[in-house]
Order: C-alpha cells, then structure tokens, then sequence
C-alpha cells in the first residue's frame, strides 16, 4: 500500500459553499525488495482549477494561497477536466501499488474537498473516504496531545516552522510528504 500525500487551497472552508483551488499530491512508497524504508516517489502532480460559479470566495484564504480569481478564470482547468486529471494520475500510480489512502494535514479540510469534487465531477470518489490524518499519527508515535506536538516533533529534529503565505498545494503536500516518511520509518524502529 502506498500513502498519496494531499495538499488542497480553497476559496474557503467548506466545499459546496466554497470552490477548490489548487490540489497537490506526491505518493509516500512502502519499503520494497532491497529498500526497508518508507520514500517519496517524484511522481507528483499539480493542478489549479476554475472556480465554481456560484461559490463564494473569502479574502482570507485569497490571503493564504495567492490564487486570483482572475488568475484561476485564466489559468485554472474545468473543475470535471482537473478532476479527471487526478483520477487518471492515481489510475497510473495504482498500476504499481494497487492500495493506497490519501494523507493530509488536516485530513478534515483536505479530504472533504476531494470527495466532493469528486463525486460532482466525476460521478463517483476513486480517492476513497479514509484519509490518514498525518497529525493523528504524530501525536499517537509520540503518546502527546495535539497542544503538545510542535514540540514533540522539534525534539526529534522534525518539525519545521509555518511557511510564509501563500501556500503553493504541491510544495505544502511534499512537505507533508516528506514528514510522513520520517513518522512511517520511525514507527518501524524498536522502542
């Protein structure tokens, strides 16, 4: 089974209400023959979409991934053609490792989108409704709370310090990615 790391921007909080920006992925691989260790693979992929029509838009998550409406009307693809993009890049990635789960940080805001884009655009949700929520897993490899695990992270040399605005989906997903392989391969290691 292989992890696809999921980053997404929004115009907002909620999908529906809100229209989905930009997507990130890049898959995390299970060790394999002559390979003990969880790694990224550099088979990502990038797409930025169109905004729904009557979605609305809030200046703060404007703020957060730098994406104009006047640059995503111009740039940006069809939501159903970005949507068809992803289902045929993870159509490809799942030749190799036919099991996978999305991972995100916040699965609760990442996944959601997906699933809904999914569903409207494509007819069906091919990415699944489980989502490992890389936090989640951080705080059950270092037994803390939520509150707790900036520092549990600094101590292990992991954590690294929130990046400046905008975000950009596919360098937000290679950094959890990138995370993601170092919590996999230190859940491996004996106590």
């Amino acid at each position: 089974m292989f992890y696809l790391s999921l980053d997404v921007e929004a115009s907002g909080p909620f999908p529906g209400l809100f229209s989905l920006v930009s997507v990130g992925c890049v898959p995390v691989l299970p060790p394999g023959p002559g390979n003990p260790l969880w790694t990224l693979s550099d088979r990502t992929f990038y797409c930025e979409f169109k905004p729904l029509p009557e979605a609305a838009e809030l200046p703060a998550a404007t703020e957060v991934h730098g994406l104009s409406t006047e640059h995503l009307q111009k740039k940006g693809l069809e939501p159903q053609e970005g949507m068809q993009q992803l289902a045929d890049y993870l159509a490809q990635l799942r030749l190799i490792h036919p099991k996978f789960m999305t991972a995100a940080w916040p699965a609760s805001f990442d996944q959601p989108f997906i699933g809904y884009y999914a569903h409207r655009f494509l007819g069906s949700n091919p990415f699944g409704y489980a989502c490992l929520d890389i936090a989640s897993l951080a705080q059950g490899l270092f037994r803390c709370e939520r509150r707790q695990l900036r520092s549990r992270l600094a101590r292990r040399g992991l954590f690294r310090p929130p990046k400046a605005y905008p975000h950009h989906a596919l360098d937000d997903a290679n950094d959890q990615a990138v995370l993601l392989v170092e919590l996999l391969n230190l859940s491996q290691k004996p106590p």
